[in-house]
């Protein structure tokens, strides 16, 4: 699926620095960084350390801690403050000026650790202040950048902090700094504190779109009289957790845009042991409990993701010798706020020592997908953009080049460098990790998987999110490649509904765009449980939902900010959330109705009255090549190896892309009543056309899959399946059978000319049998061309001849009279003899495509030359004489076609005669 790049970091690399740790982020994407080196430090002679006076201060070299902060891209790193003696540093934060660096220092204090906050000058290095906060819980340090981004230092200003103690409260620290001697900024006063949160159990702090996240728990409601189990009761009054978003802005109060309760799975009573120390990580920007794994993903476009991740085990499961190797579940949920649904990812059989020290990463990839990333265990792409249910997920393992004990975040600002490229940093291996996704993993990816599931994502992300159509037609080239692979009607079903919607959205003018969300847009259904197999593992990773009912979410609209103006993920997410969200046009139920009408559909009965257009149109429904995009150019590229043309009175293409195209203009109607008629018309219009355009394309790259096609006309329809070989015509009728079936999945048209063409395509390599079962079935249509040509192309043995009746006879009777036109042999006499005379016994006609004046020029020669002479008896009379007067009881001589019954007697005296004397002498042999 990916690409991924590892390189050690340029300036790690050139110099060797002792006890190297990431321990905070800036605004800009640089990183802050803390070693351990020798360098040339100052002491006192009487022992009394940093307090003694200059006087007394010698210099010597010794291990001290010094902190830094490196680029963006990790070339090179500028030291911010060097400590006189090894510090214990784990977080640190700068302010946008540079002049102020905020740490946290952790020490053993016997029972525990204690964790200590400071506040230190650096331009140029100066004092170090405690913010007299000394407690074992974790401290976060966070500088606030709203003041200061792009304003010029004035000689006074005040520099922000923000203060994390966990379960304590957040604060912000105000720092008054003036400028000395031109040079230097010092703090020239205590801080103002001010009380932002009092009490939580968990938090993040968002550097690059300055949002405050926080965990807490929401009070249970007042005890009342209740009705019910008491558990029922137990569970209404416990404590519900609480996510809370604050919003900074640049010289405005801070506000509170959003308030959601959680159901988090892992929160409650767990069996194995999830005590320990917390987990220092600067480069997260959170402060809580270790086992509590919480991060909170948000993009401008108004996606929202509250990532949770937690392990369990199964109660059935015995747990081994070493617990290090018990197998447990690793599981993530990802709380999607724009789509009101929660997403859960099971993976199992992951050791219990690799699952309780993994750090899973949650990355934006672009505007639709979220990259998960658990090194060593999975790796995930989750569909979660704005314009559909997340029903696409890309699952497979990480890339060999992806250490398993790698803990990765990612840097250069959050920011994609250019297209799907991330790059991260790994924090134990020190080195940077560039992961891309790219046409050939892509591609890679999907020949090698075996999962359905995986593969309709990827060609979902190809034809609606990349829009590459270079990408579709390679990767059913692949699908091509195995015609036998039974996931390929649900490929081929994926490619037609996605490319359709790509092609659409793109031409459709941005008014009605409205109109658009009502189209089809995949093929993958929003189910609750999905299963993504990996072999070789016993057990699947599994991806299920469940919808957010009910939930007490509060999120400020756009007129109750404190900035109105203001658009950023909270108004795109308020914008999304309040439309009405329609479900969107389901393909099933044309197939349904089309299951209905097409059983009585008869295109003989059907006259040009009854039918959408004129048959005479090159296309149906008003439909022309211009309106169709198919320009010359389109045909060129997409050539089909028959010829596009069907002569009959009305096709079935008219009457699918009719109801396809009536069906949705309803539905479209029926959800946007006031919108004007011609514009659901234009976008049903271009929608049904597009679909024969698809289809079109899709049959034409199956096609050349196999052979060339040939581009002369003459080549083309059943002289070209002639010139076939055996084994790749059998190849190309699989690949066009699983065509036939995908395009009646979905109601899609099939080209004109493609039904005659692989009823013909199946003749040739299909055993009779078979061919039959086909016929019968309704999966071949056998027109008059198609008879025709298998006519000429059976010879005429006993055998050919039974399987010529047995063809003919299971077409329409209309269809199987023209038919035996072509067959020039008696036993076609016989029977065009034997309807001719029924029907005019029957009182329905002659039943003959002859005109009355072509009948009776026929009829005066044979009486002229043999007329009713022929089977003479001794009274001149005959039996064919006496069958003749019956005729013409019932109907005129005009409309009796004497030449016909006269050949067809002779025929039945000359064919049939000998084979019943063969059949009376045999007997009584």
């Amino acid at each position: 699926m990916v690409a991924v790049t590892a390189k050690p970091i340029l300036f790690l690399e050139e110099n060797q620095y002792s006890n190297f740790e990431w321990i905070g982020e800036c605004e800009d994407g640089s990183l802050v960084c803390r070693w351990e080196e020798e360098v040339l430090v100052q002491g006192s002679t009487d022992g009394s350390g940093g307090d003694a006076g200059v006087e007394g201060a010698t210099s010597s070299l010794a291990f001290a801690t010094q902190v830094a902060v490196a680029t963006p891209d990790l070339h090179s790193a500028q030291v911010l403050y060097t400590f006189d003696k090894v510090v214990p540093v784990v977080q640190a934060s700068v302010n946008a000026s540079r002049t102020l660096l905020g740490f946290v220092t952790r020490r053993n204090a016997g029972e525990g650790n204690k964790y200590s906050a400071y506040v230190a000058e650096i331009l140029p290095q100066g004092g170090v202040f405690s913010l007299n906060i000394d407690c074992s819980r974790q401290i976060l340090l966070e500088f606030l950048h709203t003041e200061e981004g792009g304003k010029p230092l004035e000689d006074s200003w005040i520099a922000k902090l923000l203060v994390f103690v966990h379960r304590e409260s957040i604060a912000i620290y105000s720092f008054p700094l003036s400028l000395k001697d031109g040079t230097s900024w010092i703090v020239d006063d205590q801080p103002l504190t001010e009380s932002v949160v009092r009490s939580f159990v968990w938090a993040q702090w968002e550097p690059h779109h300055n949002h405050l996240y926080y965990l807490h728990y929401r009070p249970p409601p007042e005890a009342g009289l209740t009705l019910g189990s008491g558990e029922a009761e137990d569970d209404a009054l416990r404590p519900r957790p609480m996510l809370t978003a604050l919003q900074f802005h640049p010289h405005k109060p801070h506000e509170t845009v959003l308030n959601v309760p959680l159901e988090l799975s892992g929160l409650e009573h767990s069996p194995l042991d999830l005590s320990g120390d917390y987990r220092d990580q600067g480069l997260l920007h959170t402060v809580g409990d270790a086992w509590l794994d919480l991060r909170v993903v948000t993009s401008p476009t108004g996606a929202v993701c509250i990532c949770h991740h937690y392990i369990y085990k199964s109660r059935l499961a015995e747990t081994p010798a070493d617990p290090e190797s018990c197998a447990v579940y690793l599981a993530y949920s990802v709380t999607l706020l724009h789509h009101g649904c929660v997403l859960h990812a099971v993976v199992p059989g992951v050791p219990w020592g690799h699952a309780h020290s993994a750090l899973p990463t949650y990355s934006l990839f672009g505007e639709h997908y979220l990259l998960v990333i658990v090194p060593g265990v999975c790796m995930h792409m989750l569909d979660i953009g704005l314009d559909h249910m997340p029903n696409n997920h890309i699952v497979t393992t990480p890339p060999p080049q992806l250490l398993p004990n790698a803990q990765l975040f990612q840097i250069c600002g959050g920011k994609v460098i250019s297209g799907r490229c991330i790059t991260f940093v790994d924090g134990v291996n020190q080195m940077t990790v560039e992961v891309r996704v790219t046409k050939e993993s892509l591609f890679s990816l999907f020949k090698s998987s075996s999962t359905l599931s995986t593969r309709l994502a990827i060609l979902h992300l190809a034809a609606i999110h990349d829009k590459d159509h270079d990408l579709s037609r390679k990767l059913m080239w692949s699908v091509c490649e195995n015609p036998y692979n039974l996931d390929t009607p649900a490929l081929l079903q994926e490619y037609l509904v996605g490319e359709t919607y790509a092609a659409v959205h793109k031409h459709i003018d941005s008014d009605a765009g409205h109109l658009i969300s009502l189209l089809p847009i995949t093929t993958s259904p929003f189910t609750t449980d999905t299963e993504y197999v990996e072999t070789p593992a016993e057990e699947n990773v599994r991806i299920s939902y469940c919808l957010l009912e009910n939930a007490c979410i509060m999120l400020l609209s756009p007129r109750e900010r404190v900035v109105r103006t203001l658009s950023d993920t909270w108004t795109k997410l308020w914008e999304h959330t309040s439309k009405r969200h329609h479900q969107r046009f389901s393909l099933t139920g044309v197939v349904e109705k089309l299951m209905v009408s097409l059983d009585t559909y008869k295109p003989e009965a059907l006259s040009q009255g009854s039918t959408p257009v004129s048959p005479a149109s090159p296309l149906v429904g008003g439909l022309t090549i211009t309106s169709l995009g198919l320009t010359l150019a389109h045909l060129m590229f997409d050539p089909l190896p028959f010829n596009e043309a069907e002569n009959t009175t009305s096709s079935k293409l008219e009457h699918l892309l009719s109801v396809n195209l009536r069906e949705l203009s309803m539905y479209c109607l029926k959800h946007f009543p006031h919108e004007s008629p011609m514009r659901v018309h234009a976008v049903a219009s271009k929608y049904v056309c597009t679909q024969l355009q698809v289809s079109r394309r899709l049959c034409s790259i199956l096609c050349s899959s196999q052979t060339l096609v040939p581009a002369e006309k003459s080549e083309k329809g059943f002289t070209f399946i002639e010139q076939l070989d055996d084994a790749v015509a059998t190849r190309l009728f699989t690949l066009l059978e699983r065509y036939h079936s995908a395009t009646e999945a979905v109601a899609y048209p099939l080209p004109q000319g493609y039904n005659s063409f692989l009823a013909y395509l199946a003749h040739r390599c299909l055993p009779h049998f078979v061919f039959m079962q086909y016929v019968r079935r309704g999966v071949l249509q056998l027109n008059v061309d198609v008879l025709r040509e298998i006519i000429y192309d059976l010879d005429d043995t006993p055998q050919n001849v039974e399987r010529k009746l047995e063809i003919i006879s299971s077409v329409p009777l209309v269809r199987s009279l023209r038919a035996l036109q072509f067959w020039q042999h008696p036993m076609s006499l016989i029977l065009r003899s034997r309807l001719h005379a029924g029907s005019i016994l029957a009182g329905e006609g002659p039943g003959q495509p002859r005109t009355p004046t072509q009948s009776a020029r026929i009829n005066a020669q044979h009486l002229q030359n043999k007329g009713l002479t022929a089977f003479p008896t001794i009274d001149r009379l005959s039996p064919f004489d006496t069958f003749l007067d019956l005729l013409t009881a019932k109907a005129n001589l005009t409309d009796l076609d004497l030449g016909l019954l006269y050949e067809g007697t002779v025929a039945s005296c000359e064919y049939i005669k000998p084979d019943m004397e063969t059949d009376i002498t045999g007997a009584r042999i």
